[in-house]
């Protein structure tokens, strides 16, 4: 498994005066709440509920869906139109489905809104990409075995015989099968057996799977059994899958909300990750 990019940033917290030295009745506390989100295709809300004290923060933002799979950063102008962020206290709790729900309830009601007038919206994405190969990742980070253009630590089939490294590695991962003890673990082996024929073309029905193919079944596959040498020629990949999974990160800075004629102002404000925002299984056929 391999983590590719991560940011945390620190949160700041406070309470803002008004011009007449009274104190704005708001907590503007998130720190203990988990951040959430709802939408679809290029239109996303992410907010966070202070269920004790009835009050929420939500921020809008067009972030497409692939943008999720996407390594790396985005920063968006926060304005009061299209990306915004928007501060509500309410008279009574409100859920997740206030702000996922098409048309939002009437209940609870809205008793003060403070909305966003400028500051910057910082989107990090986080990925991971899994092969699910059971080889430890610290094992694999390094090179490109078949030299396919897939890196072994996210590579279905690291050395691109057409036997899944998950198949070749076998039961114990921290002892991988060395079927004719050469010294290079089967996962890594192109000639599992060391009979000369390579164990790609050790697939006699041409189905790119060479371990269902079995001369003698006493002994297993015709790749680790060195006495069998019948070479099919095979001029391709299988198909590999990996699976992907993203972490979404938002802060918030230099954030002006104005409201109940006052007006609210945000240093920097940490609003937390989203993990697994995206888990997909990836296909892919290299080409060989």
């Amino acid at each position: 498994m391999r983590r590719l990019f991560f940011s945390i940033i620190s949160l700041t917290i406070f309470l803002q005066s008004c011009d007449d030295g009274d104190l704005i009745v708001t907590s503007f506390d998130f720190e203990d709440a988990n951040l959430q989100f709802c939408g679809e295709s290029s239109a996303y809300v992410f907010f966070k509920i202070n269920t004790g004290a009835q009050e929420s923060i939500s921020v809008q933002l067009p972030i497409a869906t692939e943008d999720f799979i996407v390594e790396g950063m985005m920063s968006f102008q926060i304005n009061n139109t299209t990306n915004t962020v928007d501060y509500r206290r309410f008279n009574d709790a409100i859920t997740a489905s206030y702000f996922c729900n098409n048309i939002p309830p009437t209940s609870p009601e809205t008793i003060s809104e403070y909305l966003s007038t400028s500051g910057e919206a910082i989107v990090s994405i986080e990925v991971e990409l899994d092969d699910n190969d059971t080889v430890a990742f610290e094992d694999e980070f390094e090179g490109d075995t078949d030299e396919d253009g897939i890196p072994d630590f996210y590579d279905f089939d690291d050395d691109g015989d057409n036997v899944p490294t998950a198949v070749e590695v076998g039961i114990d991962p921290e002892n991988p099968l060395d079927t004719d003890m050469d010294g290079t673990p089967n996962y890594l082996d192109i000639d599992d057996d060391n009979d000369g024929v390579l164990t790609i073309n050790e697939d006699s029905n041409s189905d790119l799977d060479p371990t269902n193919d079995i001369t003698d079944p006493t002994v297993g596959p015709d790749y680790l059994n060195d006495a069998v040498t019948v070479t099919t020629t095979v001029s391709e990949y299988r198909e590999h899958i990996y699976s992907l999974a993203s972490t979404l990160s938002l802060f918030i800075s230099d954030l002006v909300l104005t409201g109940e004629g006052e007006q609210i102002t945000q240093e920097s404000l940490d609003l937390g990750e989203i993990s697994n925002i995206v888990t997909t299984p990836i296909p892919v056929t290299p080409e060989f």
